[in-house]
């Protein structure tokens, strides 16, 4: 009977031992999940990120040795960032690289900087970039000056002698101090072609060439133009149009309705098409056309055509459109 229930007992015990509480295997779950994500983050970004530094050339090939590029290259790191990784390529690979050519290359110069121990393993890219000295970039002061022109007759054009004499009215067209040793586009000689082609005797318009002046890897450059015209001997095409001839019929009671010189313009200046100009004139005049109706002094007024030449006129060139006022019987 008491081995019965040592026996038991000792069951019991057993049991009791080898069950789990639900609570504490949760805790026990999130303590590894917790250390497993510690280990995962820090495995990642134990050699922390990408860096890189701007060196003017001369700046780098004054570094005397390589440890001084190492410790540049170290300096890149994020603090804390173990100092006892690898270099791929290694340093001296990247000092022979930038010697290459004999007095230093501009240009990225990039390792990859590996973290291995117990701990972590992780990457980095670390940067030189080696940039052009700013003595070395040329600053330029050079000034051409302003785009200029010339007008010229086609005679006067016709007069100029020779290609030396074209070259100078070019010149003289560049402002004050600008050098007269700079290059022409279209060449002088190809200006003068253009004008006398095929024997024209001349011919006119705009003949531009763009000048430019050099010193150095510095240029600038302006456009010079000689406009050249018809003489003025010559016909000058024209483009007024005064439009087309109109008009207007009216009763008699409404022409002498019409209560002035001024409303009577007014009549004739709408018979015009959109856009001539009012500023014309009128043969015969409009005192003339109000004689002739004949009602100005209290007369009945004649029935019948009164008719106008209007003019515009522009410089030299002139248009003319034939405008009537038709009077007929009530």
């Amino acid at each position: 009977m008491k081995a019965k229930l040592l026996l038991t007992y000792l069951l019991g015990l057993l049991l009791l031992g080898c069950s789990v509480d639900p609570i504490e295997d949760e805790i026990i779950e999130q303590k590894i999940n917790t250390a497993n994500s510690h280990t995962s983050d820090e495995e990642y970004s134990c050699a922390g990120p990408d860096n890189n530094i701007t060196l003017t050339l001369s700046e780098a090939i004054a570094i005397p040795n390589i440890n001084r590029v190492k410790n540049l290259y170290l300096s890149l790191l994020e603090p804390g960032v173990a100092t006892n990784g690898t270099f791929d390529p290694s340093v001296w690979n990247i000092i022979r690289a930038f010697n290459s050519s004999g007095g230093g290359n501009i240009g990225d110069y990039t390792t990859i900087y590996t973290v291995l121990n117990d701990e972590c393993s992780d990457s980095v890219e670390l940067t030189i970039r080696v940039v052009p000295d700013q003595t070395d970039i040329p600053s330029c002061d050079l000034d051409a000056g302003e785009d200029n022109f010339k007008i010229m007759t086609v005679s006067e054009a016709k007069a100029i002698p020779n290609k030396d004499k074209v070259t100078r009215l070019y010149l003289s067209l560049l402002e004050p101090g600008v050098p007269l040793d700079g290059t022409f586009d279209p060449s002088i000689w190809n200006i003068i072609r253009a004008f006398d082609s095929e024997g024209s005797g001349g011919i006119p318009g705009d003949y531009s060439t763009t000048y430019t002046v050099s010193d150095g890897d510095c240029t600038d450059s302006v456009i010079l133009t000689l406009r050249i015209i018809p003489d003025f001997t010559d016909p000058i095409g024209c483009e007024l149009n005064a439009g087309e001839d109109a008009i207007k019929v009216m009763t008699l009671t409404e022409a002498k309705a019409v209560p002035n010189a001024d409303k009577v313009k007014a009549i004739y200046l709408s018979l015009l098409e959109p856009g001539v100009p009012w500023d014309g004139t009128f043969d015969p005049g409009i005192w003339d056309i109000i004689k002739a109706f004949g009602s100005y002094k209290g007369g009945d007024g004649i029935i019948g055509d009164y008719t106008t030449t209007y003019t515009i006129t522009e410089g030299e060139c002139s248009d003319s459109v034939v405008l009537t006022i038709r009077v007929v019987p009530d």
